[in-house]
């Protein structure tokens, strides 16, 4: 654990700031709650401490700090990891508050090109795109959800051309990854207990009854038909189930907790933090040595043996690649970029498309209490017991038909309890436009609610990430692509239908009553009409903050494959590429524990081709 407790917190919501500020001295007293990170060594590099490296990870994030860790577990193998970002802020280890740090200095803060027709209730007709910029990167920053997806997910990826990615093979490494400590899940086929990622229940004691709300959600989802799923990560996910999430003792454990605490003192691993990588350096032979960083104003070279592997994300592994002279010839030869390799790098983007509409205005005792924000922080630092995030409910099912275990659909029952704080949180990360943001305080100041948002889990349409200039610090074009294939319109409309079905029921209507967000271009239409659902589509559809497959993972005849199976960058030599940019198409849920098994499997892969 840390031993000084530096104390510092970051907020979008100013009054939040001020409270945990307020707080200092109690939090003080919970110095178990900091996380213990590893030191900035960027001096060490500098003074060539090691005039080369054999390994250079790019990204601290779910699969960098998975793979840097491993690699260092050779005491031989020098490892550099590089992150542009630096430790996460104290507010980042309570559950309930990881929204608060959306669009500070932890998020990339990106958002998608205007289209015209989609994220058209939203800012500047923009959706937000919020992506980790700390060590731990998105996990730091995410909704813990603790998710593997499904099975077939992976026996897809596997039929596609990328033997060894079924889901018979990464079972292992989510068993490797995963620290079970959920006493109903004992399933030793299925489940690891000392792995590096914990994973418990959220309890969420300290707020309000959770049970009582997630008893009725349970008992109106169940009468209309779906079932009772114990444990979705191991055998079966169609149906409603309780997640877990990636907790110890209830406080996030990202996975710069889970990596790189234990490898700190690793003398043969150097982390650099608040450091950008330019650009890789690729040889006339095609061969990666090295890479250009920028830190404190200065630009220098670090040079590796063996390989440089990027876990950048979805957003920033295609941009450095494409900086690198690795893309699209079209598109780089527009910015004068010497192409090394020509390939579809920044195509097949996919990304889980959440509509935000429906409110359930919910008539249960335990909801009625104002929750002041200090006096449920006092109760979290003295109790420990953890605020959870709303989020752990969740409902899967298939718009074709009940029976399916392949869901298309995930429904997110965020719990929304009565408080000012609450609703000044939901405003400040939705970014609704004025007069639809002016409805939130009805739904969420004034009564206690909860949010069922449908999730397009497995869309067919597909965005682009593209430069915007040759300046590595000038964010790129995000090409969300959203609806540009109609059976992801259609599949929406589906699951908005039976959502209304869900709330006809009586088991429904005994505690609850739905409401929704309006905006005129949808009320004049026919209500319930298919033209009335895909507005409220193209209206209220925004990013569920699950975007891949911008590397795409394929096999050598595959047109839009930039990586191997072995992760490995067509064309050039030491390059691999490991994170969620490489999916082939999104998992079945919440993307973090899928991309810390890449980093796992990927950590394997390496360590077998230079330990030959």
């Amino acid at each position: 654990m840390s031993q000084s407790c530096p104390f510092n917190v970051t907020s979008n919501v100013p009054q939040l700031s001020a409270v945990l500020r307020s707080l200092t001295p109690l939090i003080m007293m919970n110095c178990q709650i900091m996380g213990s990170y590893p030191e900035d060594k960027s001096s060490h590099v500098y003074q060539q401490f090691y005039p080369k490296y054999d390994f250079i990870v790019v990204g601290a994030g779910s699969a960098g700090s998975t793979i840097a860790s491993r690699l260092s577990e050779i005491p031989a193998w020098k490892v550099l990891l590089i992150e542009a970002g630096t430790d996460p802020p104290l507010n980042s280890d309570i559950p309930l508050l990881n929204p608060s740090l959306l669009r500070t200095s932890y998020d990339w803060n990106y958002h998608t090109e205007v289209t015209g027709d989609t994220c058209l209730a939203f800012l500047n007709n923009q959706c937000n795109w919020p992506r980790g910029k700390a060590l731990g990167g998105s996990s730091s920053i995410n909704f813990l959800i603790a998710i593997r997806g499904n099975p077939k997910d992976y026996d897809y990826w596997e039929s596609l051309g990328n033997p060894g990615w079924g889901y018979k093979h990464v079972l292992k490494y989510f068993k490797k990854l995963e620290r079970l400590r959920v006493p109903k899940y004992e399933d030793k086929v299925a489940h690891g207990y000392s792995g590096d990622v914990f994973v418990e229940e959220f309890t969420n004691k300290t707020v309000y009854n959770i049970t009582e709300a997630n008893n009725y959600i349970f008992n109106f989802t169940t009468q209309f038909g779906y079932k009772v799923v114990e444990d979705m990560n191991a055998h079966y996910q169609a149906g409603i189930t309780l997640l877990p999430g990636t907790l110890r003792n209830n406080v996030r454990w990202n996975t710069a907790k889970a990596y790189l605490q234990p490898a700190k003192d690793r003398r043969n691993l150097v982390v650099m933090k608040g450091t950008t990588v330019t650009k890789i350096l690729i040889n006339n032979q095609k061969r990666a040595y090295g890479v250009e960083v920028y830190k404190d104003g200065k630009y220098k070279k670090i040079y590796c043996r063996k390989e440089i592997i990027v876990s950048a994300g979805t957003v920033n592994s295609p941009q450095l690649l494409m900086l690198s002279g690795i893309g699209p010839r079209d598109h780089l030869t527009t910015f004068n970029i010497k192409v090394k390799q020509n390939l579809c790098v920044g195509c097949n983007l996919r990304d889980h498309l959440s509509v935000l509409n429906y409110f359930v205005k919910v008539k249960l005792q335990s909801y009625k209490v104002n929750l002041d924000i200090s006096y449920i922080l006092k109760k979290y630092f003295k109790s420990r017991t953890d605020l959870g995030t709303g989020f752990d409910i969740n409902t899967f099912f298939n718009t074709s038909g009940y029976t399916s275990d392949h869901p298309n659909i995930q429904v997110f029952h965020i719990v929304l309890p009565h408080s000012t704080s609450v609703e000044s949180i939901y405003s400040q990360i939705t970014l609704f436009k004025p007069n639809i943001g002016i409805q939130i305080p009805k739904f969420i100041g004034n009564a206690a609610q909860f949010q069922m948002a449908p999730v397009l889990l497995k869309p067919k349409s597909k965005g682009r990430i593209l430069l915007n200039s040759k300046n590595p610090f000038e964010y790129p074009r995000i090409i969300s692509g959203y609806l540009t294939e109609r059976e992801d319109v259609y599949a929406l409309i589906e699951a908005l239908r039976i959502l209304n079905a869900m709330f006809q029921t009586e088991a429904f209507k005994k505690y609850g009553t739905m409401t929704s967000l309006s905006v005129e271009a949808c009320s004049i239409l026919v209500q319930f009409s298919d033209e009335y659902y895909e507005c409220i589509v193209r209206h209220f559809g925004a990013s569920a903050y699950h975007p891949g497959g911008t590397c795409k993972m394929g096999p050598p005849q595959d047109p839009d494959a930039v990586v191997s199976p072995k992760l490995k960058v067509y064309g050039i030599k030491g390059l691999r590429v490991a994170d969620a940019s490489i999916m082939p198409q999104l998992t079945s849920g919440n993307l973090n524990i899928p991309t810390i098994m890449i980093g796992e499997k990927a950590a394997d892969m390496i360590k077998k081709y230079w330990r030959r």
